[in-house]
């Protein structure tokens, strides 16, 4: 074999180690997401080169493709040339084959399979190598980025500049692969979680219901006021004249102390008052919690379509769908759940429909979006409303009136219906009274 035909041999090994370089570094970069760059940039010096991919993606990657295509065309011609030298034109068909082949296996698959696994570490290496070629091949870069731009928008398509910007769904996967991967804790992962559910999650879902909101009537006397402070504890209760749909104002606890075994010192709960803020019951927890704070408010009182009071809302019961139930040294914690029994629990009606559907695994049906507690469910299956010691059954689930004040359902006794696997008839009878 002459000497020209060794260093044609070698020029097409050369295009072929070439488009694997190629091919890689298209993977390698492509496989990191702008988050993860900018992170190796803040965190890995060494990274620095990342920063000419995150600031111009199109051209690296037009700087990749021209590349690729140069190598490989003109390994394609060699290997043709190299052919006809050798062997004559009756196998130039059999050394294509052979180098289409090559070109498949060492310049796409096995980089690329390479640098997808390896992104990390090759990442910063590949830009150092393509920095030669990107500013080699720029103006060609440029001229076609902007023709296929102007095809872009001549065939009625869009530039979407914000296209590397991380998205919310994006955000939220990051979040649910980390917790997997044990990176965050799970606590953690759920507070961030909570933190996009607010957007979707109206005041009156997270409000103290009317029926079980403490409030004042301004004609009641100290020794009442502060008997009803001690008793729940509260530090701010809504003030009424009248009747609930009248709030005139907010009783904030500290603003009493100065009245407190003072008998001499007129008492008139009017001039202590804070000045109520009402909200509609539309309004989502997200600007409701950044209105508290513009406000430098903590409680609300949230008005129906009709003008009446629906309940009231505090900075509390938002921040608790971010973090979780919130306990200080004043609350007295209330368990909505209480298991008597194996299988046997006595269960508060004002329990979360949600929450009730996890503690005791039951799928939430699309008729539950209809309430929000527990009780509702608990008049849904009725279809009226029960009388103590009524029992209903909801799928494994027997559901028995333990008390109720008028028509206000307090507790009820939930227990576990034992369900023979050969039997299943019994599974029929979801939703119907015993």
């Amino acid at each position: 074999m002459s000497e020209s035909l060794i260093l044609e041999l070698l020029a097409i090994g050369a295009c072929v180690l070439l488009s694997g370089v190629f091919s890689g570094s298209e993977t390698a970069l492509t496989s990191l997401g702008e988050l993860k760059v900018r992170h190796m940039l803040e965190e890995n010096p060494k990274a620095k080169p990342l920063k000419l991919w995150l600031e111009h993606p199109n051209k690296v990657l037009n700087t990749i493709l021209i590349g690729n295509n140069i190598v490989n065309i003109l390994g394609s011609v060699l290997a043709t040339d190299f052919s006809a030298k050798l062997f004559g034109d009756s196998h130039i068909a059999a050394v294509t084959g052979v180098m289409t082949l090559m070109v498949l296996f060492f310049g796409e698959i096995t980089p690329k399979t390479f640098a997808k696994h390896n992104a990390v570490a090759l990442a910063p290496y590949v830009m150092r190598v393509l920095k030669l070629p990107y500013w080699f091949f720029y103006p060609f870069s440029y001229g076609i980025n902007k023709l296929v731009k102007g095809m872009i928008i001549i065939s009625g398509g869009k530039l979407d500049k914000n296209k590397n910007k991380i998205t919310e769904d994006e955000l939220e996967f990051y979040i649910t692969e980390s917790e997997k991967a044990g990176v965050i804790e799970n606590g953690k992962s759920r507070m961030l979680q909570n933190i996009f559910d607010i957007s979707e999650i109206y005041v009156k879902e997270v409000m103290v219901t009317r029926t079980d909101m403490v409030a004042i009537d301004i004609t009641d006397p100290i020794d009442s006021i502060m008997e009803k402070i001690y008793s729940t504890e509260f530090s701010r209760i809504p003030v009424f004249e009248e009747n609930i749909d009248n709030i005139i104002g907010i009783l904030y606890v500290k603003d009493l102390l100065r009245f407190v075994n003072k008998e001499d010192e007129a008492f008139e709960l009017r001039k202590v008052l804070r000045k109520p803020y009402f909200i509609p019951e539309t309004k989502k927890i997200d600007a409701m919690l950044g209105e508290f704070q513009k406000r430098r408010n903590h409680m609300a009182v949230i008005i129906d379509e009709y003008g009446g009071v629906d309940g009231i809302v505090t900075l509390e019961d938002i921040l608790e769908e971010i973090v979780g139930e919130i306990w200080d040294e004043y609350d007295t914690e209330e368990h909505m759940v209480t298991q008597t029994a194996d299988d046997i629990y006595i269960v508060d009606v004002r329990m979360d429909i949600d929450d009730f559907c996890e503690k005791f695994e039951l799928e939430k049906t699309t008729e539950m979006e209809e309430y929000e507690t527990l009780g509702g469910l608990v008049f849904d299956v009725a279809e009226k409303i029960p009388d103590i010691g009524e029992q209903y059954t909801y799928e494994n689930y027997t559901l028995k009136i333990l008390n109720k004040q008028e028509r206000r359902l307090d507790k009820v006794e939930l227990r576990r219906i034992q369900i023979n696997p050969d039997d299943n008839e019994e599974s029929s009878t979801n939703n119907e009274k015993i």
